[in-house]
C-alpha cells in the first residue's frame, strides 16, 4: 500500500512539473504572439503613412514604432578630433555655465540633472530636420 501511495504521489510531482512548464511555454507562445500581431498592425500602418497624415499621426506613428523611455531622450554627440561618437541624455542644462559640470562630471552623476522628457516636441524636431542636433528615440 504504501509503495502505491509513493508511486501516485511522485507522479504528481512530475504531472505539477510538467504542468507548471507548459503553462509558462504557453505564455511565452501568447505573449509572442501577441508581440507578432502588433509588430504587424505597426508595419501595415507605416507602409500606408504618406505627406498627408495629420501631424499628429505621424508623431504617435513615430511613438509606436520607436516606443522607448518616456523620461529621458537620447541625443547622439560625436568628437570631431578623436573621432568618437556616442549618445547621452538630453539635458535643459547641458554646458550652461556655472551648473553643467562637464566634461569633468558624466551626465549621469550630475547632481543638476534637468534631463527632457520625449515629448511631441522633440520628435517633431528629430523628425523635421531643422539643423539642430539629432534628439534620437528608441529603446537601445
Amino acid at each position: 500500500m504504501n509503495e502505491e501511495i509513493d508511486r501516485i504521489q511522485s507522479r504528481l510531482t512530475v504531472l505539477r512539473e510538467e504542468r507548471t512548464a507548459l503553462e509558462v511555454r504557453l505564455a511565452l507562445l501568447r505573449h509572442n504572439d501577441a508581440s507578432r500581431r502588433q509588430a504587424s498592425h505597426t508595419a501595415t500602418a507605416a507602409a500606408h503613412v504618406t505627406a498627408s497624415y495629420a501631424g499628429s499621426e505621424k508623431i504617435a506613428l513615430f511613438r509606436r514604432l520607436f516606443a522607448g523611455r518616456l523620461d529621458v531622450v537620447p541625443v547622439r554627440w560625436e568628437n570631431a578630433k578623436t573621432g568618437r561618437t556616442g549618445y547621452a541624455p538630453a539635458c535643459a542644462n547641458e554646458w550652461v555655465t556655472g551648473i553643467c559640470g562637464k566634461p569633468q562630471v558624466k551626465c549621469g552623476e550630475c547632481p543638476n540633472q534637468a534631463f527632457l522628457l520625449a515629448s511631441d516636441a522633440m520628435i517633431v524636431r528629430h523628425l523635421g530636420g531643422n539643423g539642430s542636433r539629432p534628439v534620437h528615440s528608441g529603446s537601445g
